[in-house]
C-alpha cells in the first residue's frame, strides 16, 4: 500500500462554505472520509479509506454550490425548484463523465473503480494520485524544462485524450491546474474533466466562470454551426499548456485574437530552448479559427514527434509562422526571370530568388545550369550556404505530363536552396486558367509523393491569374534531408481529376506512388489524373510546371 500525497487543497471561499463538506469519519458505502482534497463550485473531492481493499483513494462528490446545499440530514437539495432540471442534468452529464472515464485504461488518464447515486446526489471514487500539479511543479523547479520532458508529456497527454476521442468525449477543461505530475514516476495524469460544469455552465453561469480564458479556444464561447467543437477544441488548449511550458506565460485568449490577434508565434522567438518543430507543432494547434487548426492529437502528435525520415516533412502549422529574415545583410537577392520556352532548367542561387518556370516544347538538354544573377550578394558570414550544381534532367514521370500540357504555369520562389531542419519550402502559382491543383516530388531519397490533393485536403482550386500560396497554410512542408536534389511537379486542371490509377498508399497523409504503377500498361493515365471529360464539348484543360529544390546541411 503506497503512503499516497495529494495536491494541496485550495483555501474555502464563502461558496465552498456553503457546499458543507461532509466531516472526517463519515462512511459512504464502504468508504470512510478522512479529509477534503479540494472544494470547488461544482464538487467537493475527499480522501476516503477503502476498507474493502484497504487502500486510500479519492471520493468525488457532485455539490454544486450555487444550486444545492446540504440538510441537517445528509440529503443533498436544490436550493430553488426552478434550478432542478439544471441540477439533474449536470448530475447526469457526471454520471456519464464517471461511466465513460470507467471504460478507459490510460496511465494518462484518471481511473474510475466506482460510481453510484444516492442522498440526492452522485459519487465516484478514483484513485489518489501522488503528486502536485503541472502548474505547481513548474513554479518549484530550480532548472529550466527540457525538451524531452516536455515531449514526454505531450506524447503522454495526447495519447489519453485520443483514448477519450474515440468514444466522442471531450475533456474540454485542460490547464496546468488539471494535470499531476506523479512523484516518483514523473507522468502526467489528466484530471476535472468538467462534464458537470457544462451543462451547469450553459444554464446558469457566465461563460466567463466556466471558461479559463487562456485555454478555451474561440467554438467554447458559443455553439454555432461553423464552429463546433471536437478533438481540436481539445488540441487546443493542450496547446496552450504547451506554450505556457514553453515560455512561462499564456497565449492571448482566444476572444481577444478574434477581435486584434497580437499571438506571437513561438516559431518566430529565436529566445526559445526548443526544436523549431516543437514550435512549429504548437503554432498550428493554437490557430483561432477550428478549420485552421490542427485537427486530431493523433495529428499534433505527430507533428511534435515524428523523425525527419522524409525528404520534406510535413508539420500542420501556418505558414505565417516562419521567422522573417532582418537586416540589410540577410535580404534575399529577389529576381524575376523568364525561362526560355525551348528550354527548362533548374536554377540555384545564393540566399532567396525568384523565379518563373516555364513549360518546355521540346526535351530539356542534360545538364543544363543557368545562373542568373550577374552581382551576385556579398558573403556576410562564413556560414553562407554554398552554390548547389543541379542535376537538371527532368523526372520522366513529370515530363510525361509536361508533354500534355497546354498551357504554363509560373511559379515564383523565395528560396531553392533549403537548409535542413530550419527552412520550409513555400512557394506560389500563377495559372492563366481556373481549376484544381495537383503537386508532385520526386525526393532525393527516390521517392516518389503526391502532395496535394491529400487525406487532409482531398481538392485544391487556384483562380486564374491569382497568386496562390504553396503549401497550403495548414499544410507547410520542412526540409527534412536527405541533402539533394528534389523535383516538383504542379499540375492544374480544368476540372477535378481522379487519381484512383496511382494506387496511392498513405505516407503520413501523402500519397506514395510506386514506380511499377506508373509503368503498368493497364493504367491509363499518369500524374496528370483521370479525366471524365470524354467527349466535346466538356473540356478539361491542363497547364503544368516543374521546378527542383536542392537541401543542404
Amino acid at each position: 500500500m503506497n503512503d499516497n500525497t495529494v495536491i494541496q487543497s485550495v483555501p474555502a471561499t464563502d461558496t465552498d462554505a456553503n457546499q458543507q463538506p461532509l466531516p472526517a469519519g463519515t462512511v459512504i458505502e464502504g468508504f470512510e472520509i478522512r479529509g477534503v482534497i479540494g472544494v470547488g463550485g461544482f464538487g467537493i473531492v475527499y480522501k476516503a479509506w477503502d476498507s474493502m481493499l484497504e487502500r486510500l483513494v479519492a471520493l468525488k462528490e457532485y455539490l454544486p454550490a450555487s444550486l444545492a446545499v446540504r440538510t441537517p440530514n445528509g440529503q443533498v437539495q436544490v436550493r430553488d425548484k426552478r434550478h432542478n432540471g439544471t441540477f439533474d442534468a449536470g448530475m447526469k452529464s457526471f454520471i456519464n463523465e464517471a461511466r465513460l472515464l470507467a471504460q478507459f485504461d490510460h496511465a494518462a488518464l484518471v481511473k474510475v473503480y466506482r460510481f453510484w447515486e444516492m442522498a440526492g446526489t452522485a459519487y465516484m471514487v478514483m484513485p489518489l494520485y501522488q503528486g502536485i500539479t503541472l502548474k505547481a511543479y513548474l513554479e518549484q523547479s530550480t532548472e529550466p524544462l527540457q525538451e524531452d520532458r516536455l515531449l514526454h508529456w505531450l506524447e503522454a497527454l495526447t495519447q489519453a485524450l485520443e483514448v477519450m476521442h474515440q468514444q466522442q468525449c471531450y475533456h474540454r477543461d485542460i490547464s496546468p491546474e488539471n494535470i499531476i505530475i506523479q512523484e516518483g514516476t514523473g507522468l502526467p495524469i489528466l484530471l476535472d474533466f468538467g462534464a458537470a460544469r457544462r451543462a451547469i455552465g450553459t444554464v446558469s453561469q457566465p461563460f466567463t466562470v466556466i471558461l479559463k480564458a487562456s485555454y478555451a479556444p474561440i467554438e467554447q464561447y458559443a455553439e454555432v454551426p461553423s464552429m463546433t467543437q471536437g478533438p481540436w477544441t481539445d488540441v487546443y488548449a493542450l496547446a496552450a499548456v504547451a506554450h505556457f511550458l514553453i515560455t512561462g506565460k499564456t497565449p492571448p485568449s482566444s476572444v481577444a485574437r478574434m477581435v486584434n490577434d497580437t499571438y506571437r508565434p513561438l516559431s518566430s522567438r529565436n529566445d526559445l530552448p526548443f526544436n523549431m518543430q516543437i514550435r512549429l507543432a504548437i503554432d498550428q494547434a493554437l490557430a483561432v479559427q477550428p478549420q485552421d487548426r490542427t485537427a486530431s492529437m493523433a495529428q499534433f502528435r505527430h507533428t511534435l514527434l515524428k523523425p525527419a525520415i522524409d525528404v520534406l516533412d510535413l508539420f500542420d502549422v501556418p505558414r505565417e509562422t516562419q521567422a522573417p529574415s532582418h537586416g540589410n545583410a540577410n535580404k534575399a537577392l529577389k529576381k524575376t526571370v523568364l525561362l526560355p520556352v525551348s528550354a527548362l532548367v533548374s536554377i540555384a542561387l545564393i540566399g532567396a530568388m525568384v523565379y518563373w518556370a516555364m513549360l518546355p516544347t521540346v526535351e530539356p538538354v542534360p545538364q543544363a545550369i543557368e545562373v542568373l544573377a550577374t552581382n551576385p550578394p556579398e558573403h556576410t558570414s562564413a556560414e553562407e550556404i554554398p552554390v548547389p550544381v543541379l542535376d537538371n534532367a527532368v523526372e520522366p514521370a513529370f515530363q510525361a505530363v509536361l508533354n500534355q500540357a497546354s498551357d504554363t504555369l509560373g511559379i515564383e520562389m523565395e528560396k531553392t536552396v533549403l537548409r535542413i531542419g530550419q527552412d520550409l519550402l513555400q512557394f506560389s502559382v500563377r495559372s492563366p486558367i481556373n481549376g484544381y491543383v495537383a503537386v508532385y516530388v520526386r525526393s532525393s531519397d527516390n521517392t516518389l509523393l503526391q502532395l496535394l490533393p491529400n487525406a487532409r485536403i482531398p481538392a485544391l482550386s487556384i483562380v486564374a491569374g491569382q497568386a496562390l500560396q504553396l503549401p497550403p497554410a495548414n499544410e507547410p512542408i520542412q526540409a527534412a534531408g536527405p541533402a539533394g536534389q528534389n523535383q516538383f511537379l504542379v499540375v492544374v486542371t480544368d476540372r477535378p481529376r481522379s487519381y484512383a490509377h496511382l494506387k496511392l498508399q498513405d505516407h503520413y497523409g501523402f500519397g506514395l506512388i510506386g514506380d511499377s504503377t506508373l509503368l503498368d500498361p493497364d493504367t491509363q493515365a499518369g500524374l496528370e489524373g483521370s479525366s471524365d471529360c470524354a467527349n466535346p464539348p466538356c473540356l478539361d484543360a491542363l497547364a503544368a510546371a516543374w521546378f527542383s529544390v536542392e537541401e543542404v546541411d
